[in-house]
């Protein structure tokens, strides 16, 4: 049996694109015995049982549709199902035509980004915001502009004077791109005054906001303001959705809900055929079948145990080295460190101790964030959390080099 050949003697790096060279790394499940860093769902509460039935179903109604090439807007009776639940939120009159179907919503921000940005547009994201969305438009070779985000979500008083500045020097904004609810990293949700004033700065500079809902329905304090979307009246706006945190993030279905001409140029710049339809008809028999609702429910409440518990375990175990502000929902903790403390060291100091969390620099386009960390608390069980914050304390200690008052 033959050996792998050996690695070839080309330039490899002189052949990559120049986006290769700006991007930072992808996020990725740790090895560590407690992983705070992915913001992934709970595994144990997956629906994997009705999933396989509603597979069982789909295949049984149309096989032959379910299995082979959908169209890049994807299956109809899927997109009308989520216009449907779009408009009874909002109030506006939404179809299928304004639905395009992706991969998860990280392909969706990427067809936004090949659909509107190229080398030297502009685009606004928050410091911090999520760091898939600044891959998505690096990679178009764009440039990000970032506006502070506080505990109530972005500073649109920051926005409005950074847009004015760029219009008076001659250059144009794109696009806004808001985590408006349950913010990834830092768990903010926008308030609704600034999102009545994020919509107003959209119209009066002809900007178009991406609002990226990937933690819609994950509310453990109630319902959340109102959305941009609604009000905006759904112009100028492309509202990002995804099932993966309410279903099962292996499902990768996600879609855009945005004008029709704005769908339709979407559409246009897909080059994948579309994603799964076998997913996506499976994904249809599963919410038909009633499940959806009550398994958001248990997901919110087995959530907001996660999160209270996590809460009380910082408090415990790392005052007074972090602060941090209860998150109304979502997945995640953003824990402001002392000063003199600096979270790639703390990031170090926690894998020596098993325990994996995500330095604030991650999220910061345009550097910055060396005094914050996110940790995750929807992965692990109360237990594990309580245990693996408890090893975050222990190396924050060690990173402050003084023992923490009893």
């Amino acid at each position: 049996m033959s050996s792998l050949p050996p690695e070839s003697d080309f330039d490899l790096e002189a052949l990559l694109a120049p986006a290769v060279a700006v991007l930072g790394p992808p996020t990725s499940l740790s090895p560590l015995p407690y992983d705070l860093n992915a913001g992934v769902p709970d595994r144990p509460s997956l629906p994997w049982q009705a999933l396989a039935e509603a597979a069982r179903v789909a295949l049984e109604a149309n096989a032959g549709d379910a299995l082979t090439y959908g169209g890049v807007a994807g299956y109809e009776p899927l997109r009308a199902w989520i216009a449907e639940r779009q408009a009874a939120e909002t109030g506006l009159p939404i179809t299928s035509a304004q639905i395009t179907l992706t991969s998860g919503s990280a392909q969706a921000i990427d067809t936004i980004a090949a659909t509107f940005l190229g080398p030297g547009d502009q685009v606004v994201t928050g410091a911090p915001t999520y760091p898939g969305a600044i891959r998505a438009f690096k990679a178009r070779g764009a440039s990000i502009l970032d506006v502070p985000q506080d505990d109530d979500g972005l500073r649109t008083d920051v926005l409005e004077s950074l847009l004015r500045a760029e219009r008076s020097a001659g250059r144009r904004v794109k696009l806004v791109y808001v985590v408006a609810t349950y913010d990834n990293p830092s768990g903010a949700t926008l308030t609704l005054e600034r999102r009545q004033h994020l919509a107003r700065l959209s119209r009066e500079h002809g900007v178009l906001i991406v609002e990226d809902d990937a933690y819609a329905g994950i509310d453990l304090d109630g319902p959340p303001p109102t959305s941009l979307y609604e009000i905006t009246g759904g112009q100028g706006i492309l509202r990002v959705g995804t099932f993966s945190k309410t279903i099962a993030s292996g499902l990768r279905v996600g879609w855009v809900v945005s004008e029709p001409r704005i769908v339709q140029r979407l559409n246009y710049m897909r080059f994948d055929n579309g994603a799964s339809p076998f997913v996506q008809h499976t994904v249809l028999a599963y919410l038909r079948s009633g499940a959806y609702d009550t398994h958001v429910t248990r997901l919110c409440d087995l959530y907001r145990e996660r999160r209270d518990a996590s809460a009380a375990a910082i408090v415990e175990f790392c005052e007074p080295y972090v602060t941090f502000k209860r998150p109304a929902g979502g997945f995640f903790h953003w824990l402001h460190l002392r000063p003199g403390l600096d979270a790639q060291a703390v990031f170090e100091a926690g894998q020596r101790h098993g325990v994996a969390v995500t330095p604030g620099p991650s999220y910061y386009p345009n550097g910055g964030g060396h005094e914050h960390i996110r940790l995750v608390y929807s992965a692990l069980p109360p237990q594990e959390l309580r245990a693996g914050i408890q090893q975050l304390g222990a190396a924050l200690e060690e990173v402050a080099g003084s023992p923490r008052p009893k």
